[in-house]
């Protein structure tokens, strides 16, 4: 399909993988797209590359950051991807026809018409696919090409709805863009009188025509004055700021112009560098307007489907651009004044060049609908007892792939995994399509993809990365396995019983299997070194391990559904490094998790595991989300046969009652990122296929973490094992 992005600056229209559709997500063939004068115009206008280079000292200190938390790797490979340029979706407002629902979307079935929006989704593309909660019904067919304008249209509602103006009131709107002339038509239907400002006067002749009972130029010196005038000198009871600068003028104009105790309300991009008066004297409610209404940025809204109650919130940004529809409907709304222009997507350079000219508010933007559009929904492979065979590369390179492309990725796996030799980055697959094909261009790959059968079917890869969402490793994993490919996942193996139960069977029917999963402490030279010491010791080991590690929000994705939790996700580190050091079953565990009454501290950040193995060593974690980040995150202490060692955050390693060349200082810390991934890919091509951690290891970590998660969530408590 084709999709339009920035590129350095210059529009581009490039063939790209279909989006990929989930549960509570719908496939839409885009009839109609809307191109705004003031967002995305504004976006082509800052987007070159000089601007890369601009406010070098504030860029010097996140690049030394970058090095502190990501090292020097993952350092360059971000500031290569910036310096080579990357792709830039365009798009947000949208029309057309449904070709598929997720299982789990209620309101919509293939064939309706609708209208979708969200930047990221609402593309101007072909085919798009959008969240639940972003799409409208648009019941008559003849007003889909309107209905493109809904998402632009809810941003003007909700400023108005903010302003919470009533009948008879004077109304400015300042800024007579896109935005401006909507905000004129809704105030209008408000019952309101209307004032409209701006710099051109074409836009002032149009206002009057959407509605607008006075109208004045900004730069005549004198639209301050006429306004008091024309209120009596009383001021406007609200002014609507839906201009596009980043001077902080017309703010105080707008202040200059209100009435006491009345409201000024920011819709548009401006400087917010705000004077005291007369904003303070006049003691007027300064409001800003947040997008297409509430829901928005809230995940749990938008990408899972929770709607907010009707009663309690009546206006949604989903019900905002219900109303926007309606009143198209009821030709209350006029929406042909407002789009200069209807261009076919392959004209889209003409279509922004009108816009950069400002020879237009709007242009629609029309593509050859894709109604035919065949749709392959997912299909569940049941896995038998049969053997799988690993399918070898018939020649080097081995063609490596990589599912999901987030921070991870782009920061420690694609860095390493891009140097290792005889290995060479084939496809890259990630829901996010432009996230995808920006990653393809930084690291040479051949194929960027949103869906992950098409690996499989077109025969891509002979190894696959998988670096998607906690929640998704098991399912990704057993496909690829089965399909007779190695894969490398990035921690957990599992978040449930259940995923476990499946793959850890498929592992011990299938022993051959090559898989491996991130546990990259247990690969850090430090805890080489340290276990090198250990293999002769007389007693059993005692070991502490502290982790500090910062707080994440509830709304982060690691501590929903999709991360599982950080015991899941973070803490399975540790226990795995624990198994290895001690080199022991274990055999019970003990925990606590604090007890707090504040919502926003949880059990699974900060709690304490206490594991007995049968060799008579213990082994401790204290996890907390408490601790100041100047501390350091990650300390192991280790006592045996009246020796110590004490390892911190992998910088530095002091043995005492051991030889001083034990001593060890790093400048950059290692945590073995790079040694499990060369071991798992020499692995794949040695005669023996030997993986670096046995799947017994890998099953009873995965399964120990699944128990301790259970327990913290419970409050703690104590648990005899049989792993």
């Amino acid at each position: 399909m084709r999709q339009v992005f920035l590129e350095k600056g210059s529009l581009i229209v490039q063939e790209v993988a279909q989006p990929v559709m989930d549960e509570r997500a719908i496939l839409i063939s885009v009839h109609y797209s809307f191109i705004s004068s003031g967002t995305e115009a504004a976006t082509i206008a800052n987007a070159n590359q000089s601007a890369f280079f601009s406010n070098i000292p504030q860029k010097i200190k996140t690049v030394l950051k970058s090095i502190a938390d990501n090292g020097i790797e993952g350092t360059h490979a971000l500031v290569r991807g910036k310096l080579k340029g990357s792709l830039q979706s365009l798009g947000y407002s949208c029309s057309g026809r449904v070709i598929a629902v997720g299982k789990k979307v209620t309101k919509f079935r293939a064939g309706n018409y609708v209208a979708c929006a969200g930047a990221g989704w609402a593309n101007h593309a072909d085919v798009v696919c959008v969240p639940e909660n972003l799409v409208v019904a648009v019941e008559n067919e003849l007003l889909v090409k309107h209905a493109s304008i809904a998402t632009i249209g809810a941003i003007a509602l909700q400023g108005l709805r903010r302003a919470e103006v009533q009948l008879g009131e004077k109304v400015c709107v300042l800024g007579l863009g896109l935005l401006g002339q909507i905000s004129v038509q809704l105030a209008k239907n408000a019952g309101c009188q209307v004032i409209g400002v701006d710099l051109i006067p074409e836009r002032l002749e149009l206002a009057k025509k959407m509605g607008a009972d006075q109208v004045f130029l900004a730069n005549s010196g004198s639209f301050e004055k006429d306004i008091a005038f024309l209120t009596e000198h009383r001021g406007v009871d609200c002014t609507l700021i839906t201009a596009a600068t980043s001077s902080s003028e017309i703010v105080q104009q707008a202040m200059e112009i209100t009435r006491r105790k009345g409201k000024v309300v920011v819709v548009g991009d401006v400087g917010l560098d705000l004077q005291r008066n007369p904003f303070y004297k006049k003691e007027i409610d300064f409001l800003i307007s947040c997008s297409y209404g509430p829901g928005r940025y809230d995940s749990s809204y938008e990408l899972e489907g929770k709607d907010y109650p009707y009663d309690y919130v009546r206006w949604t940004e989903n019900r905002n651009m219900e109303t926007i529809v309606n009143l198209i409907h009821q030709k209350k709304l006029f929406v042909d004044l407002l789009a200069s222009q209807e261009l076919h997507i392959d004209q889209v350079d003409k279509a922004y060049e009108l816009l950069k000219n400002r020879h237009a508010l709007g242009i629609i933007l029309r593509y050859q609908p894709k109604d035919d559009v065949s749709f392959v929904p997912a299909i569940k492979k049941s896995l038998t007892e049969k053997q799988f065979t690993f399918i070898p590369a018939l020649k080097k390179p081995l063609r490596v792939g990589f599912l999901g492309v987030g921070g991870f990725s782009k920061v420690k796996l694609l860095p390493i995994v891009s140097k290792v030799k005889g290995v060479k980055i084939s496809a890259i697959v990630d829901t996010d399509v432009t996230n995808a094909e920006n990653i393809r261009r930084t690291y040479g790959a051949a194929t960027a993809l949103t869906d992950s059968r098409d690996l499989f079917d077109q025969d891509l890869v002979d190894a696959l990365v998988i670096a998607s969402p906690h929640k998704f490793h098991c399912d990704q994993a057993l496909d690829a396995l089965s399909q007779g490919k190695a894969v490398f996942l990035e921690k957990p193996m599992a978040t449930t019983f259940e995923q476990y139960d499946r793959l850890s069977k498929f592992l011990i029917q299938n022993p051959n299997t090559p898989f491996c999963v991130d546990y990259n402490r247990s690969f850090a030279p430090f805890m080489q070194k340290i276990k090198w010491e250990l293999v002769s010791r007389k007693t059993p080991v005692f070991i502490q391990y502290r982790m500090n590690v910062g707080y994440i929000s509830a709304d982060h994705w690691t501590q929903t559904e999709l991360g599982a939790g950080r015991v899941i996700g973070e803490a399975c580190h540790i226990f795995d490094l624990f198994y290895f050091l001690v080199g022991s079953k274990p055999v019970s565990v003990s925990v606590e998790s604090l007890q707090s009454k504040s919502i926003d501290l949880f059990p699974t950040d900060n709690f304490s595991v206490q594991i007995s193995f049968m060799d008579g060593s213990v082994c401790s974690l204290f996890y907390t989300a408490l601790g100041h980040a100047g501390l350091g995150k990650e300390r192991m202490e280790v006592y045996y046969d009246s020796k110590t060692i004490v390892m911190d955050d992998y910088v530095t390693l002091q043995g005492y009652g051991l030889s001083h060349s034990f001593n060890e200082t790093t400048r950059f810390p290692d945590k073995g990122h790079q040694n499990i991934l060369e071991k798992f890919f020499d692995g794949i091509v040695s005669e023996n296929r030997t993986m670096p951690i046995s799947t017994e290891r890998l099953n009873r970590v995965a399964k120990l973490t699944l128990i301790i998660d259970e327990l913290v969530c419970k409050g703690g408590g104590d648990k005899q094992l049989s792993l």
